[in-house]
C-alpha cells in the first residue's frame, strides 16, 4: 500500500513539473473538464464542510470546486451547477485518498438525455425514480418519457379517464395484462423528485401514427389500425384537450408528439380525409400527414409549450422556432445537417449506437435485431463523433421496451452503456479516452454492486448472466 501511495505521488508530482493533467488523478464519470492537483492529501473528515459561493461570471450548470485544506469551496453561477459539483464531490469522497487542488468544470452539451419507454411494458414509480438517481449522479438532465404507443397509454387524463382504464390495459407480451398507469398525482411526486435532481421530464404522447391504445378508446376517430383519423376536426379538438391537461401537469418547457413511423394505409379511403385534401389544396398522403403534424405542433404551441419531435418532422413545413428535433435515422445521417440548416434544434441520438434495447453483447438472445448479430457496444457510444453545430444541443440514449419486461433487464441494458452516454454528454473531445474511462468505471462497478443493480459485466459476462424478461 506505502509504495502504491509513493508511486502515485511520483506521478502526480511528474505531471505537475511537465504541466499535464493527471486524467487518472480522479475516479470522476463523467470526467471534468480540468483536473489540477497538488501532491497535498486532502483531509476527508473535512468533505462535507463546504462553502457555497454564487459567482455570475461562470456559466449555467458550470462548477469550480476547491478541495483545501480547511474545507471544500463551490463555485457557481447557478443551483444547478452547485448540485452538479456535488455529485462530483460524492464520488470523490468514495475514493481512499482525495488530493488538494481545484477541478473546473462545465458540459459540452445542454441536452443531456435519456428516453424510457413504458408503454411497451410498464416498470413503476420505484424503477423510474432509480433512473433518475442514476441521471443525477452522472449528470444527465433531460428525461424523456415515453407514456403512449399501440400497446398502451400510460398517464391519467381526467377529461378522458378510458384512455388509462381501457387503453392502459395489456402490454407488449401480454394484450390482455391488467391495466398499468401512472395518476396525476403520481406523476407529480415524480416530477418533485426530478426537479430536486436538476432533471426536466418531456411526456411524449406519440400521433399520429403508434396510436392503437388511443383509438381503441375512440374508435371513431380512428384512421386505421395504428393512427388517428387526421381528416377529423374532432381529432384536434380531443388532441387540444389531452394536450392541455398534459402542459398543466408537467411544468418542463417541452412536450413530445413523436411523429415518426406513420403507417397511411387506408387514409386515401376515409372521407374525411378526401374532404381535407380537396379544401387545403393537399396533393399526397405525406402532405396530409405533414399537415396533421403542423396543426399538433400549433397545438402545443398554443399551450405554451416547446415541440419535440423525432426526425420524421423536419420536411414537414412546421416554424422550427423553439422546437427540437431528435436525430435517430442512422440510415440518414443528411438529416441531422437538415434539421440545423432549417433552424431546428437537433439531438443526436442514432439508432446504432445510442439505442439501448440493440444488445451490448453478441451471445444474447433478446433484443432488437439479436437475431442478426445487430450490437450497440459501449466503446461506440463512447467514441462516437459529434461535430460542433450551434443548432445540436444535445446528445441522448432511448431504451425501448419491446423486450425488456422487468427492472432487472432495464439495469442490464442500461448499464454500463448509460454512463458511456454520461460522459458523451459532458466532457468535451480533448477529455474523451475509453481506456481511462474503463479504468475508472472500475469504481462505478463497485457502486452499482452496493446497490445491486443486476448491470452488464463485460469482464466477465456470466457474472450478470443475461435476464430473458
Amino acid at each position: 500500500m506505502r509504495l502504491k501511495f509513493i508511486y502515485l505521488l511520483a506521478s502526480l508530482m511528474l505531471f505537475a513539473i511537465v504541466g499535464v493533467e493527471p486524467c487518472a488523478a480522479v475516479n470522476i464519470i463523467p470526467y471534468p473538464q480540468s483536473v489540477e492537483l497538488t501532491d497535498k492529501v486532502f483531509d476527508k473528515a473535512k468533505i462535507e464542510k463546504v462553502k457555497f459561493v454564487k459567482d455570475k461570471s461562470i456559466a449555467a450548470e458550470a462548477y469550480e470546486l476547491y478541495l483545501k485544506k480547511g474545507g471544500v469551496v463551490i463555485k457557481s453561477s447557478d443551483d444547478a451547477g452547485r448540485f452538479y459539483a456535488l455529485q462530483t464531490l460524492k464520488q470523490l469522497a468514495e475514493e481512499e485518498t482525495i488530493y488538494c487542488g481545484v477541478i473546473k468544470d462545465e458540459p459540452r452539451f445542454k441536452w443531456r438525455g435519456f428516453m424510457l419507454d413504458e408503454a411497451r411494458h410498464f416498470f413503476g414509480m420505484e424503477r423510474v425514480k432509480a433512473v433518475l438517481d442514476m441521471m443525477a449522479r452522472y449528470k444527465l438532465n433531460r428525461f424523456h418519457w415515453h407514456l403512449s404507443d399501440d400497446q398502451g397509454w400510460r398517464v391519467e387524463i381526467k377529461a378522458f379517464p378510458e384512455l388509462t382504464t381501457v387503453g392502459g390495459v395489456g402490454c407488449y407480451s401480454d394484450s390482455k395484462a391488467p391495466a398499468k398507469y401512472y395518476t396525476q398525482a403520481e406523476i407529480s411526486e415524480i416530477l418533485v423528485y426530478a426537479a430536486e435532481r436538476h432533471i426536466e421530464v418531456i411526456p411524449e404522447i406519440d400521433m399520429p401514427g403508434h396510436a392503437s391504445a388511443f383509438t381503441r378508446v375512440m374508435p371513431h376517430l380512428k384512421g386505421n389500425d395504428r393512427t388517428v383519423n387526421p381528416g377529423k376536426d374532432e381529432t384536434y379538438a380531443t388532441l387540444k384537450t389531452i394536450y392541455s391537461e398534459l402542459a398543466k401537469l408537467f411544468p418542463g418547457r417541452y412536450i413530445h408528439i413523436g411523429g415518426d413511423e406513420v403507417n397511411k394505409n387506408g387514409w386515401d379511403n376515409l372521407p374525411e380525409v378526401k374532404a381535407l385534401m380537396e379544401k387545403e389544396g393537399l396533393k399526397s398522403l405525406n402532405e396530409v400527414e405533414e399537415y396533421f403534424c403542423r396543426r399538433l405542433a400549433d397545438i402545443i404551441t398554443s399551450t405554451g409549450k416547446n415541440v419535440v419531435a423525432w426526425d420524421d418532422l423536419i420536411d414537414s413545413g412546421t416554424s422550427p422556432e423553439g422546437k427540437v428535433m431528435l436525430w435517430w435515422h442512422t440510415e440518414h445521417p443528411e438529416f441531422l445537417g437538415q434539421g440545423a440548416d432549417k433552424g431546428f434544434n437537433m439531438v443526436v441520438c442514432p439508432d446504432r449506437p445510442f439505442y439501448l434495447d440493440f444488445v451490448q453483447d453478441p451471445d444474447d438472445k433478446e433484443g432488437h435485431l439479436v437475431w442478426i448479430k445487430a450490437v450497440n457496444y459501449m466503446k461506440e457510444i463512447y467514441e462516437y463523433k459529434i461535430e460542433d453545430n450551434p443548432r445540436v444541443i444535445g446528445v441522448q440514449s432511448n431504451l425501448w421496451s419491446e423486450r425488456v419486461i422487468t427492472p432487472k433487464r432495464v439495469d442490464y441494458m442500461l448499464y454500463p452503456r448509460i454512463l458511456a452516454l454520461a460522459e458523451k454528454a459532458w466532457t468535451m473531445d480533448e477529455n474523451i479516452d475509453f481506456a481511462g474511462f474503463k479504468k475508472r468505471l472500475e469504481n462505478e462497478y463497485k457502486y452499482l454492486d452496493k446497490l445491486g443493480v443486476h448491470y452488464y459485466d463485460f469482464r466477465d459476462p456470466e457474472r450478470h448472466p443475461e435476464p430473458h424478461r
